[in-house]
């Protein structure tokens, strides 16, 4: 079952694939797009009206065919941008671009082929077509029901309705809630000049520290000290710091656990460096691997070693973010 929308909430669905922009714009993180094509026009328009709290449904194609993917929640404006995907593919070189950020990405166990969605619904995806004219995800090629060559495309309520008997059918129900990362300063944690509330952030973020009271425990627990260096930092107030990395990432496509058999502690260059996939603990034989077969840790022990660390998120981290951007 889908999210209950209110008057004040619209439904987007957006067409797309699983590279989506590389590491921090990835699927279920973001929705993004040059702000004017070639002809410097706003072809993506359509973005503009998208407001917080509105639902996105996510169509990705897979295997050269689109299936519907998962559900997510828009939490911020759209935002202006210099800065470009790793990965914007066919956009290359179109700055200005243009992001909304997305939050309790949720998905579809397994995804739903929209074949089966035309051949289900033709005749009412018809009628919608016919009274919504513009935005749809679908068009009629040779009379047939073909997914748009399109990005970003409007949700009328009767297709909103088409995709929540959908999740009826395969029994999914999405969590959406209200789920921003609340900043709680402590001792160890003070609070960065920097900061502002989430639901007044403007800019665009391409790496989140996903610090959790669990993670808080761990490096407590072993004094604040890295992983791969067995350094901390020290605050002027005497305490230290270090910070919690998640080797499946919470958030996106990867949807990892907040669990202490995920989470390895590290300082903030080597937590930098395992978000972008510089650095890995290879699973096999625990020692520390770097892209650059030069730097001083590649292929050493780590400083120190935790028992609670779940070999299956080693090697996830190992095979789907090492090396990979």
């Amino acid at each position: 079952m889908l999210p209950l929308v209110n008057d004040t909430q619209n439904i987007y669905i957006e067409i797309t694939n699983l590279r989506h922009g590389g590491l921090g714009w990835e699927l279920g993180t973001c929705l993004w797009s040059p702000k004017f094509d070639s002809s410097s026009k706003k072809a993506w328009k359509l973005m503009e009206q998208v407001k917080i709290n509105d639902i996105i449904l996510h169509l990705v194609k897979l295997n050269n065919h689109y299936h519907f993917y998962g559900v997510s929640k828009v939490c911020t404006k759209i935002i202006e941008t210099r800065e470009s995907p790793p990965l914007p593919d066919k956009w290359e070189n179109m700055i200005p671009y243009q992001r909304i950020n997305l939050t309790n990405f949720n998905k579809i166990p397994k995804p739903f082929p929209v074949s089966e969605i035309f051949n289900i619904y033709e005749t009412r995806l018809r009628n919608i077509k016919n009274d919504n004219i513009e935005g749809q995800f679908y068009n009629l090629y040779q009379n047939q029901l073909r997914v748009s060559q399109r990005y970003f495309a409007i949700c009328p309520p009767e297709l909103y309705q088409i995709f929540d008997e959908i999740t009826n059918f395969i029994d999914f129900t999405p969590i959406i809630k209200d789920d921003y990362y609340d900043n709680v300063p402590t001792l160890h944690e003070p609070q960065n000049p920097d900061y502002t509330p989430p639901s007044r952030v403007q800019t665009v973020v391409t790496r989140i520290i996903r610090d959790t009271k669990l993670s808080r425990n761990i490096k407590s627990e072993h004094n604040w000290k890295c992983q791969v260096c067995g350094k901390s930092i020290l605050l002027p107030n005497g305490f230290n710091y270090s910070e919690g990395h998640h080797l499946k990432p919470l958030g996106g496509e990867h949807q990892g656990p907040d669990i202490s058999g995920n989470i390895i502690i590290v300082c903030p260059y080597h937590h930098t460096e395992f978000d972008y996939g510089s650095i890995a603990i290879n699973p096999i034989t625990n020692l520390i691997e770097h892209i650059d077969p030069h730097n001083v840790f590649h292929h050493q022990q780590l400083a120190y070693t935790r028992t609670d660390v779940d070999e299956e998120f080693i090697k996830y981290h190992y095979e789907k973010r090492f090396n990979q951007l």
